[in-house]
Order: structure tokens, then sequence, then C-alpha cells
């Protein structure tokens, strides 16, 4: 999971680096042999944590430096396989791009019907729900199919807010970008980058001014609300 990677991994310019960091001077002096002390510690004989093969340790690194300072292109758009006329989509094809780059984060707020009749509703987190997509994450949403209007956006129960309105179930979940805050009678999330509290209400408060929400009517969704946060 892209939220577990050892972000220490960034300190090291090489994995000689990465394995030096575990040798004390004692054991050169016992063993007589760098080599031989890397192997050591390639075993794991030198700590209780993971010691990450060569293989490894620069796959993870490569993950965080696109994580930390993503460079988006054309090719990892999956807004460039929509090419149909739904607004919904159009809108969101618009913010793909200053969502990746952290520049923008937007909450999606659906409210679905199931085949059983029952609706279910939820907050997405849609620069976090992108990245799970790239990172091809088991509960993943598929991005390329909803641009091309094969599949339909639905909230899960691990999306930042979810409620089954006919069981009654109410998910709140922690992101990389949010996380909920007591607002009284709405919700309210605050961005972890600039510490912002952005309500997810059409009443006017003393944080409208950090969101701008956007009620979309689509062909595909019925209605979509987008709740734009510009990172500051």
């Amino acid at each position: 999971m892209v939220e577990n990677l050892d972000r220490s991994l960034l300190t090291f310019a090489s994995y000689s680096d990465y394995l030096n960091s575990f040798i004390k001077s004692d054991d050169y002096l016992y063993l007589g042999s760098m080599g031989t002390v890397r192997r050591f510690v390639k075993l794991g004989y030198r700590c209780s944590s993971k010691v990450f093969e060569e293989s490894e340790f620069h796959k993870i690194r490569h993950q965080l430096a696109i994580l930390i300072n993503p460079k988006v292109t054309s090719d990892v758009l999956y807004g460039r396989y929509f090419k149909g006329t739904d607004a919904a989509l159009k809108a969101l094809m618009e913010r793909e791009e200053p969502n990746m780059l952290r520049k923008l984060s937007t909450i999606i707020f659906l409210q679905v019907r199931q085949r059983s009749g029952f609706d279910i509703s939820g907050y997405i987190d849609f620069e976090k729900s992108l990245r799970d997509c790239n990172f091809q994450k088991p509960d993943r949403t598929n991005w390329k199919s909803v641009f091309e209007g094969k599949t339909l956006l639905t909230p899960k129960p691990t999306d930042l807010s979810y409620y089954d309105w006919h069981k009654g179930i109410v998910y709140h979940n922690n992101t990389d970008n949010f996380h909920a805050v007591n607002g009284g009678e709405s919700l309210i999330f605050m961005h972890k980058a600039d510490h912002k509290l952005v309500p997810m209400t059409d009443k006017p408060s003393i944080y409208s001014i950090n969101v701008v929400r956007r009620m979309i009517k689509s062909e595909l969704y019925g209605f979509m609300t987008l709740y734009d946060h510009v990172v500051r």
C-alpha cells in the first residue's frame, strides 16, 4: 500500500548507503569485509525490521518520488478516454490534472440507486481514488472504464464518507488529503496540506471561502456535486 511505503528510503542516495545505515563500526572490525557485513545485513541479522532487496529499494523510492512530486502527462490521465457528452464526467476530466498535481483537491458527492432499489451515497476523495487506480489497489475504481462510460462511479465503504440508506450503515474514513472533523450539523473535512476546513454544505459559513460547490446535472448520475478546494 502506498500509505505504508517507508519514506525514510528517500534519505539514502544509493542502496549501499541504505545497507550501511544498519552497520556499526564493530561489525567491520569482527568480520573484516564490508561485503560480508552487508550480506549479513541483507539476511536481517542487524535489525528486527525488514531489510529490502535492491530491486525493492529502487521500486519503493520510485513510487515515493511519484507520490511526492508527480509528473502528470496525457498518458496517465484517465480523462483522455472520455469521448461522451455527460456533463459530470466532463467536469471530472477538467479537474483530473490539477488534482493529480495537488493544486486542487476535489471531493465528489454522489447518491446512487442500487439494483435492489435502495440508495447509497458518499463523499469521494477524487485524487486518492485516481491514485489508488494508478497503483492498482484491490478496491480501486476503474477510472478508465468510468470515463469511457462503461462503469458507473459508485461510493464505497472505503471512501471519505459512505451511507447505506437501507441498512443505516455509515462509514467515515481519513485519507492522505482529508480527515473528518466535528462540524455539528454538517460534515466538514480538513485538508491535511494547508489545514483549511472544507464544509460539505450549501449553507454559508465562515469556512465557505475554502470551497467552491457545484451541483451538476448528469445524464448518467442524475446529479453530481463537486466540492473544489484550491490547495494553498
